[in-house]
């Protein structure tokens, strides 16, 4: 008898609390597919209006993606990575691995292919140019370097929070370089930096700025595992977070502040202080939490094309960015530089390229069936170092041949 009353008090406390001791909550949860959809829907978009559009409307599609953007990514690959049945340290470095050799592979199929060739058809020299953006850090870089990262602070056996404070202070360590130090003359070696810290390259996620949205997240998949009570958990967010977010970015849209870049540009997109870092992670659990209001509806079973999105997250990145360059390499290449500017309906453009994605995506899973992350291990044995050693040959064939660096600093030498 008083075990029964002992398990409906524990029921009813339960009920009562948001938060459990024990790890209760680590079946899978909708919300996240929903955010992972609306981020991959609102990056297509937004890389889409930033090539093809210069209206009225693309700062407004910019600053949404600001909000909606790849801090949104990485601090779902946070809590991705707290909720992994695989915590071995070898699979964090074999993840590692794959998503910086997928990120090369991509930059080498969008930036240096397409410019090349377009080069050697035109003969413009700007076009050379471009082509030397494959050694950016790619985000899918960035994720594969935070993967190795996360590798070793796991193996000096640091707790959640410390990572998090490591986070912070990389962050700020981050900024407070790219304010004070000199940066060295060679483009190569900015470069390289540039996979760390903001310099005037390429550099749109070093190391340092965005950790902490991994960081956030990985503590967060912690606290996750333990809502006892998710409806009362997301109502407090809403009802407390919601305002203060809304009136941080009110505030950061329209008032300056001398130590904080302006507000959803490159170098506030790129640096992420501190402050908007936390503002950023704030929207991003106020958005699920949105989105799980939104996803009761369906009675937890998630719509089909939600889950495809979600699912395919990388995918849907690397090729719609592939087929989306290649055409406005092509485009400036025969038509020039103003002609993407010129285009009227970009919208219908941008939902043309999603739905090719997706039908892309469909085709190799159905009858190719390739993916870089299940070759066998011998072949990625000779393939990886290939990849690797074609960036290097790429590299001693375009560099000598630039003579003006583009980078996102100087719009990549397009015409307004």
């Amino acid at each position: 008898m008083s075990d029964k009353i002992s398990n409906q008090n524990k029921a009813r406390n339960t009920h009562n609390c948001i938060f459990s001791n024990e790890k209760d909550n680590m079946g899978h949860q909708p919300e996240f597919d929903y955010f992972k959809a609306l981020l991959v829907f609102m990056m297509v978009f937004v890389h889409f209006y930033e090539n093809f559009s210069r209206d009225s409307i693309t700062l407004t599609v910019e600053i949404i993606g600001f909000i909606l953007g790849a801090d949104g990514f990485m601090l779902l690959m946070g809590i991705g990575m707290k909720y992994s049945r695989h915590q071995e340290l070898s699979n964090y470095i074999s993840r590692g691995i794959n998503l910086i050799t997928k990120g090369q592979v991509s930059n080498l199929l969008r930036y240096a292919l397409p410019n090349i060739i377009a080069w050697k058809t035109t003969g413009n020299k700007i076009f050379i140019s471009r082509a030397l953006v494959f050694l950016q850090p790619d985000i899918l870089t960035f994720a594969g370097i935070s993967f190795l990262f996360l590798a070793l602070l796991k193996k000096i056996k640091l707790s959640d929070n410390f990572i998090l404070c490591i986070s912070i202070i990389m962050n700020i360590i981050g900024f407070i370089l790219y304010k004070i130090i000199k940066q060295p003359e060679s483009f190569l070696m900015k470069q390289l930096m540039g996979y760390f810290i903001l310099t005037d390259t390429e550099a749109s996620f070093p190391l340092c700025s965005y950790f902490i949205f991994v960081a956030f997240g990985y503590r967060l998949g912690e606290i996750y595992q333990k809502i006892s009570n998710k409806d009362k958990f997301y109502n407090r967010i809403i009802f407390f977070f919601l305002p203060l977010t809304i009136f941080y970015i009110y505030i950061r849209i329209n008032y300056n502040f001398i130590i904080l870049p302006d507000f959803g540009y490159d170098e506030d997109y790129s640096l992420f202080p501190v402050p908007d870092a936390i503002n950023a992670c704030m929207e991003s659990i106020v958005i699920i939490s949105l989105l799980y209001k939104i996803g009761k509806i369906f009675q937890g079973k998630v719509p089909y094309y939600i889950k495809h999105l979600s699912k395919n997250v990388n995918k849907y990145y690397i090729i719609h960015y592939i087929l989306l360059l290649q055409l406005t390499t092509f485009l400036r290449a025969t038509k020039g530089d103003s002609f993407p500017s010129k285009m009227q309906y970009p919208t219908l453009y941008g939902f043309a390229i999603l739905i090719m994605t997706k039908i892309t995506i469909d085709l190799n899973d159905k009858y190719i069936h390739f993916t870089l992350t299940n070759l066998k291990t011998n072949v990625k044995i000779v393939l990886y170092p290939l990849i690797w050693i074609v960036t290097i040959i790429s590299v001693c064939y375009i560099y000598p041949k630039v003579e003006t660096y583009t980078t996102f600093w100087n719009n990549y030498l397009y015409e307004e």
